[in-house]
């Protein structure tokens, strides 16, 4: 009964139509439009928590007839944006309007809503000079039947929230994976609006996520607004920083080169423009497999299901450079699954796939839980041809020894490709602020790492280890100023322990 009153609730349909002449006369432009076929299509209540006040939304159906020829999408004169902002519409919402400019007789079909709040006996606009409370500027126009965009939005986050990432109804996995996806880029858009710091990270709960939180939490104690973007891993970081929608990027060291100098044949054309910032920590690329797969050597992938990682993380990457130099195409390895880290696990463990490969620090949290409650797990090593052929290719790869215990269970060492994880930006990103990251890095010491461990790693004597790619100009002059600092410094020091040993002996004299 509640929906049915609120249904009947607002102003008359000829109340409504003459608001809507009257914003279209004084809104937008006077005797261009006239209202036709006007229709009240029902009503429901809202409630604006941020002004503390309630009242309707009437929903309605019009045609507006041009009254003279005019054109919606000149760059001079107001445009159909300013036009649904006038009539509580949004652009979809708008029928009929052609981009070559439309004819005095044209017809716009429009649907639309206005907000109303009863006071007394008469009905109020809630976004007009004369309504009652009128605080701001009318609410963006939108067909959510009163749900506000954030609203919305929170209801998404709740959502992904409670929904498992591995599901067996794949159009729900779909819905899920495009919502996830649409959540993080309005936050990344959201904040470098509000002027933050912008660094693309990794996905939850791996090593480039945690770092990217903990170095955000870090920069606000130092009054620096930073917001650490979610990702899927290397390649989408350096895919951002090269349209400029993050200023700096967690990229893996291997990964940075191979977009700057461009791989054509794999569909990585070159970056020019990406700079280093710092090399952070070695990262390990890890081929797993449980033992009744049979899976004991790389050679053994062939004919094999094997996860590889997002399109793009890392991980995919040093897969698809492993495939090359060990000649495993598409053919050989026919069931290549380019999904989630999270993913791959519970399908390794229910049988769905023979391997996967993860490019992580070590210890990798992930594995980490995985041997832990998994007795089968295996490591498969690379063979020492595999670092002789991608040599050739001046990769920026070292062999790495993974000692034993490293992981619950793994009894013996094993060997595999070494990198770095690296902290890249855009040749366009101002001196200036690399130098600021470069500081909060090497300031924030023992605050830092007790945030987040790996920060511990972060050392001058390494942050320039492993990286192929230019140095930006910003984070060049900061090394320069540090290392002439460092040794005005340790000169410093030298000549006071000399003055103390003087003094020593003449007292002794």
């Amino acid at each position: 009964m509640g929906l049915l009153s609120a249904c009947e609730r607002g102003p008359t349909p000829d109340r409504l139509e003459q608001d809507l002449q009257t914003r279209l006369d004084t809104h937008f432009q006077e005797d261009l439009f006239s209202v036709q076929g006007f229709r009240r299509k029902g009503s429901a209540p809202f409630r604006d928590l941020e002004r503390d006040i309630s009242g309707v939304y009437t929903y309605y159906d019009a045609e507006l007839r041009f009254q003279q020829d005019y054109k919606l999408s000149d760059w001079r004169d107001l445009n159909l944006g300013t036009l649904a902002y006038a009539i509580g519409a949004t652009e979809s919402g708008i029928e009929g309007f052609s981009t070559k400019g439309n004819r005095s007789g044209d017809t716009l079909f429009v649907h639309g809503r206005f907000a109303y709040q009863k006071q007394a006996d008469a009905w109020l606009p809630l976004d007009e000079e004369s309504g009652p409370r009128p605080l701001r500027q009318p609410e963006p126009a939108a067909e959510s039947h009163g749900r506000s965009p954030e609203s919305v939005l929170e209801d998404a986050r709740a959502l992904l929230t409670k929904t498992e990432e591995a599901g067996s109804d794949k159009q729900q996995t779909i819905i899920v994976e495009e919502l996830d996806a649409a959540v993080h880029r309005i936050d990344l858009r959201t904040a470098r609006f509000n002027g933050k710091v912008t660094l693309g990270s990794g996905s939850p709960p791996g090593t480039y996520y945690s770092f990217g939180e903990a170095l955000s939490n870090y920069s606000e104690t130092q009054g620096i607004a930073m917001f650490s973007a979610i990702s899927e891993g290397s390649v989408e970081n350096a895919s951002r920083l090269q349209a400029g929608r993050i200023d700096f990027g967690l990229v893996q060291s291997d990964v940075a080169q191979l977009l700057h100098q461009g791989l054509t044949s794999e569909g990585f054309y070159p970056n020019r423009e990406l700079r280093a910032v710092a090399s952070l920590w070695p990262e390990a690329v890890h081929l797993l497999t449980l033992e009744g797969t049979g899976v004991r050597s790389l050679s053994d992938l062939r004919g094999r299901k094997v996860a590889i990682g997002q399109r793009g993380s890392g991980s995919r990457v040093n897969a698809l450079l492993i495939g090359l130099a060990a000649r495993l195409d598409e053919h050989q390895v026919p069931a290549i699954r380019e999904i989630s880290l999270a993913r791959a696990i519970n399908q390794l463990e229910a049988g769905e796939i023979d391997a996967l490969f993860l490019t992580e620090a070590i210890p990798a949290p992930s594995i980490q839980a995985l041997a832990a409650r998994r007795n089968d797990l295996r490591f498969i090593p690379m063979p020492l041809e595999l670092f002789e052929t991608l040599a050739e290719k001046r990769l920026v790869y070292y062999p790495l020894t993974v000692p034993a215990r490293t992981y619950p269970g793994q009894t013996e060492a094993f060997t595999t490709l070494g990198l770095a994880a690296a902290l890249m930006t855009h040749s366009r990103v101002p001196d200036e602020q690399v130098q600021e990251m470069l500081e909060l890095l090497l300031t924030g010491g023992d605050e830092l790492a007790r945030k987040y461990y790996r920060a511990a790693f972060i050392s001058r004597e390494t942050m320039r280890l492993g990286l192929a790619v230019p140095l930006h100009p910003g984070a060049e002059s900061f090394y320069d100023r540090y290392d002439l600092e460092q040794e005005q410094e340790q000169d410093q020091d030298q000549v006071q322990e000399q003055e103390q040993e003087q003094e020593q002996e003449e007292t002794i004299d």
